[in-house]
């Protein structure tokens, strides 16, 4: 396993709201960048996902999350850049998430509880445990990611300090 560390960088969404009211077609260019730096995580981990149902009863309609669909659960993998204020000051800025019921549980099922059947039966599949496919992506990837992203935020720091001196605040 590699060692990963978070990156905490004060002040990120802010510059991004900033860098949006300023110039909003920028602000879309950091977007893209973050998109493109985050490619292979996001790659990585919609392969990761299986096709078919990973159990039986995963195929079957749910009433709330449906039958299991391959193509939907690799199309939740998206990578995002979030400036919405959180509860709490700390609030993940650039975000690789899961946005499918099914893809969630699949990923972290056995997070809280490793000794449930359905974890057992997952493990007994060959998926192995908790995190499957999102976590493992990201590390295996995580020192460019950590390095691009870092200068991304440099970027956007310039831009901004660049665009507020040119505009005199």
């Amino acid at each position: 396993m590699s060692n990963t560390k978070p990156v905490k960088v004060i002040g990120v969404q802010h510059a991004l709201k900033q860098l949006h009211k300023i110039n909003p077609e920028l602000r879309r260019g950091f977007t893209k960048r973050y998109k493109d730096i985050t490619k292979p995580v996001v790659t990585q981990a919609k392969a990761a996902f299986p096709s078919e149902p990973p159990l039986s009863r995963m195929g079957k309609p749910h009433v709330r999350l449906g039958g299991w669909d391959g193509g939907l659960v690799r199309k939740g993998v998206i990578a995002k850049i979030n400036t919405r204020k959180g509860r709490s000051q700390e609030v993940a800025v650039f975000v690789i998430q899961q946005r499918t019921g099914w893809g969630s549980i699949f990923d972290i099922a056995g997070r809280s509880n490793a000794d449930s059947q359905f974890v057992q039966n997952l493990m007994d599949k060959g998926y192995g445990r908790a995190s499957r496919a999102m976590w493992p992506a990201y590390e295996s990837n995580a020192p460019a990611v950590q390095a691009a992203v870092i200068e991304l935020v440099a970027d956007v720091r310039d831009t901004v300090n660049r665009n507020l001196a040119e505009n005199g605040n």
